[in-house]
């Protein structure tokens, strides 16, 4: 006798990507809180001895170009698995993995900058927080950058396991929105603060 209960219907999207996207909105709406909180805080024209206007580091700019090429990189990745290309795939996965790395550094050295030019995060002007914005917001994106990092390695280690491929494309997937996204986020961020000085 035929089973008469219909099978469930497959979900319309992974539970993984599903927990990802509501990731990505969550710390969205973190950023959009925290630049509100930078908009609200600047002063006007009449309190700018309050506000420390100073360029960003160049090396902000250097993380901006950095992110861009990553960015591709990972694009590729994930082609070359939709390709079963699994060696360039595993390839572009490790040269993305290091770009990252350089990312964060480039942030490191960025710090470092701001520091010798005595921008602190704790300013001896209590009321100037100026700078201390600046490290906040990019702090917490180096945190989000590093936990893509993360997911960049489990995903080489998947691959290096041929556990990456067409067929089984589900964290290869994620990885990529998510590196996209950081990516996409640090454009932004650089925007926002290089106009909002």
């Amino acid at each position: 006798m035929k089973n008469q209960f219909p099978k469930d219907p497959a979900p319309a999207i992974a539970p993984s990507k599903l927990n990802l996207w509501l990731f990505m909105l969550a710390s969205s709406m973190l950023f959009a809180a925290v630049i509100s909180a930078f908009i609200v805080h600047r002063p006007d024209a009449e309190q700018k001895s309050a506000w420390t206007v100073f360029d960003l580091p160049i090396y902000f700019f250097y993380s901006l170009i950095i992110v861009i090429l990553s960015s591709l990189t990972i694009q590729y990745a994930y082609n070359m698995a939709k390709k079963d290309e699994l060696s360039s795939n595993r390839w572009l996965i490790g040269t993305t993995w290091i770009l990252g790395i350089l990312f964060c550094l480039s942030q490191f050295l960025g710090w470092k900058q701001l520091v010798s030019l005595d921008l602190t995060f704790v300013n001896s002007r209590p009321e100037d927080i100026s700078a201390s914005y600046v490290y906040v917001i990019t702090a917490l994106h180096v945190v989000h950058v590093l936990g893509g990092i993360v997911l960049l390695s489990i995903s080489w280690v998947q691959a290096m396991k041929f556990n990456v491929h067409k067929k089984s494309l589900t964290l290869m997937s994620i990885t990529n929105t998510y590196w996209h996204f950081v990516g996409l986020l640090w454009i932004l961020l650089y925007l926002f603060l290089y106009f909002a000085k």
